[in-house]
């Protein structure tokens, strides 16, 4: 049982979003987002903490959001502004097809994620569910996943603490920071 809690970390860990780092407004023109996360480490020993890079790019209306993100897995979302400070928000994640232990020759694991952001002068709220699984043969295998972030920002950077769990236990805390430029006014 111990084995399959670690398994499902690790699955996790490279498909699961773990920077949120997006406001509640919805991008106006072009955004781009660098920096990166800390995170426990489940998998060793040897070290409390792992380090993720993390880039984004957005793209919007200020009303309409599309963006795309790299941290581990590669993710593309949507977001839509509801109002001042409310924002819904989506995604469909997949990891890098590459390292040892990339065979999916039973299917491609993908996490779908939908949640609510909630802010505004500065500082946002998100809570999520994740939806995680291995589509292919037999109807696949699929689970769910919690996230909450709570992020502060400005026009120029981002940074968030956030929390993960309900995979079979485990449970994973994370502070990520990001730089922000874009060609919005």
């Amino acid at each position: 049982m111990r084995a399959l809690v670690w398994g499902l970390l690790l699955l996790l860990t490279a498909c699961v979003p773990v920077a949120m780092l997006r406001p509640p407004e919805p991008a106006r023109g072009l955004e781009v987002s660098v920096g990166g996360s800390l995170l426990s480490d489940p998998f060793s020993g040897q070290s409390p903490v792992m380090a993720l890079p993390y880039a984004g790019v957005a793209y919007g209306d200020g009303n309409l959001e599309y963006n795309f993100s790299v941290q581990w897995g590669l993710r593309g979302g949507v977001k839509l502004g509801l109002g001042p400070g409310l924002a819904l928000d989506a995604g469909l994640t997949v990891p890098p097809a590459f390292g040892e232990g990339a065979d999916w020759s039973q299917g491609v694991p993908v996490v779908l994620d939908g949640g609510v952001i909630l802010g505004g002068e500065g500082v946002y709220f998100s809570p999520r569910v994740h939806l995680i699984g291995v589509p292919g043969s037999g109807g696949g295998t699929w689970s769910l996943a919690w996230q909450a972030s709570l992020g502060t920002y400005r026009r120029d950077w981002v940074a968030e603490v956030g929390a993960m769990g309900g995979f079979g236990g485990g449970f994973l805390a994370s502070l990520s920071a990001a730089w922000r430029f874009g060609t919005a006014p």
